[in-house]
């Protein structure tokens, strides 16, 4: 058996809020502002009230995780490295493969197995920047290419 009463028989009791505000019959309902026809709409999300703004950087980016690489390592196969997450509002990334964290392999967040790579470990390096300049992440984890 519920519990659950007619929300008419909680209304008396302590502690009662509504699910939506009551209104008076004779309140004026609010009305949505009318665009003037051939206007663009002002507020890109449709809602009321948006107003669009991007965070300013006050600091070089700053690394909160280190990038990672995912992929099986196989010959032929792609391994992908992701950005990591930063602070300080980054506003390009760029990304650097190394072999056996000295040898530069290319750029780019994805990286295709050659078979020189064969015996080798690889790892990725992201340089994030924004307006106030640059950081280099930490060495992703390492595959080991067999």
């Amino acid at each position: 058996m519920s519990d659950e009463r007619p929300r008419s028989d909680r209304q008396g009791h302590r502690g009662y809020e509504p699910d939506e505000p009551t209104r008076r019959s004779d309140e004026q309902q609010p009305q949505p502002q009318q665009q003037a026809e051939g206007q663009p709409d002002p507020r890109p999300d449709g809602h009321p009230g948006y107003e669009p703004h991007e965070e300013a950087a006050t600091a070089p980016p700053a690394v909160v995780d280190v990038p990672h690489v995912s992929g099986n390592g196989a010959v032929g196969d792609t391994l992908t490295c992701t950005m990591g997450n930063w602070d300080g509002v980054p506003t390009s990334y760029s990304y650097q493969w190394k072999s056996d964290g000295a040898t530069d392999l290319g750029t780019g967040d994805t990286y295709v197995v050659a078979p020189s790579d064969s015996g080798h470990s690889l790892t990725c390096i992201v340089t994030a920047t924004n307006d106030l300049g640059s950081t280099e992440a930490p060495p992703s984890n390492a595959v080991a290419i067999p």
